[in-house]
């Protein structure tokens, strides 16, 4: 028996640690401590999180440049320090866990052979672009547009960690035919691939609002501000934050109309419940329109221009299992069913 330490369960693992990374990601973002450590790798200068007003201000007198939007006056605590601090922590453990996935595939390659390797590789790719990513984004004051770019990477790199344990799984034992899709339509194969692309756009928009003046651009409150946009069905279409805003919310219909659409494709073509794609549709269905209730949620519990960012946090965190629940449905597809049992409707 292979010891799980050299098996698929490592990128599995790993991918949950890519989770919690973004979990962290949208911590520091609901604490404002996006800027917490100005420096990177180091934090103030330092590699621990403990750093005194008294000592910030040292620092900011000394590095002038990396002043941040907040103004060298702005002193953190020691709680958003930690946030980021910890963020950057898994980041680091998540990159000697790679290293050392990387390494037992490339081992084992004799017995799973070379594929898994060199997936492996471009996910290990991954984490360094996302790496990469996390230095401009604070090195940007966390602009918008780099917040959504990185929550962009880190889904791809989650999911590239999942691909890696699957195809891991098939070659060492077998995926159990519980997990199998001995046969799925052309289209229904691609339907499921373009919802994921569609729900991953979906989610860098929401990236960039929650995350930008433009999350209040609709207004706030039940019903003035959500469902209605500026108490209208139709709002004036004139700023760009609420063609932005406006924008994310009709797509989040016509999103849900879609799954909605693909699920029943999948009962009309899997007739047996027990499918794992009707399955893992009906799981996505339900975690995408609770995601819009609590989006909605986010905006009618807001007071006085302030959001709640544990709603926020929620609603992105719902939204990622979104994705990655299509996006594993798609490699599934992929994986278990040949091309011969591919069919088209």
């Amino acid at each position: 028996m292979v010891p799980w330490y050299r098996s698929y369960i490592i990128p599995f693992g790993l991918a949950v640690i890519a989770f919690l990374i973004i979990t962290t990601g949208g911590w520091i973002r609901i604490n404002d401590a996006g800027e917490s450590c100005p420096d990177w790798p180091t934090c103030f200068g330092t590699w621990g999180f403990d750093v005194s007003a008294d000592d910030q201000k040292e620092w900011w007198e000394e590095n002038p440049d990396e002043i941040d939007s907040r103004g060298g006056t702005h002193r953190y605590t020691t709680y958003q320090i930690f946030t980021e601090w910890a963020h950057r922590a898994l980041v680091g453990v998540i990159g000697i866990l790679v290293a050392y996935s990387h390494y037992t595939a490339w081992s084992l390659r004799d017995k799973i052979g070379n594929k898994v390797y060199k997936i492996h590789f471009v996910s290990s790719m991954f984490l360094i672009m996302q790496a990469v990513l996390g230095y401009v984004t604070v090195d940007l004051d966390n602009a918008p547009w780099t917040v959504s770019l990185h929550l962009f990477m880190a889904l791809i790199f989650t999911i590239s960690l999942i691909t890696v344990g699957f195809v891991w799984w098939q070659e060492q034992s077998g995926i159990p035919e519980t997990l199998r899709i001995k046969k799925i339509s052309a289209n229904l194969k691609k339907y499921i691939g373009y919802m994921a692309i569609i729900v991953l756009v979906q989610l860098m928009i929401g990236a960039y609002l929650s995350t930008s003046y433009h999350r209040a651009a609709c207004g706030i409150g039940f019903y003035s501000g959500w469902p209605l946009c500026q108490n209208s069905i139709i709002p004036v279409l004139k700023q760009f934050g609420t063609i932005l805003n406006y924008g994310h919310r009709l797509s989040a219909i016509v999103v849900g109309g879609l799954l909605l659409y693909v699920e029943r494709e999948a009962r009309n073509e899997f007739k047996d419940s027990k499918s794992i794609v009707t399955k893992m549709l009906e799981v996505t269905g339900l975690f995408y329109f609770v995601n819009i209730v609590l989006g909605g949620l986010y905006v009618v519990t807001a007071a006085d221009g302030e959001f709640r960012g544990w709603l926020s946090l929620i609603h992105l965190l719902v939204g990622a299992c979104v994705f990655l629940t299509l996006a594993t449905i798609y490699l599934l597809t992929n994986l278990t069913a040949t091309k011969e049992e591919n069919v088209s409707n």
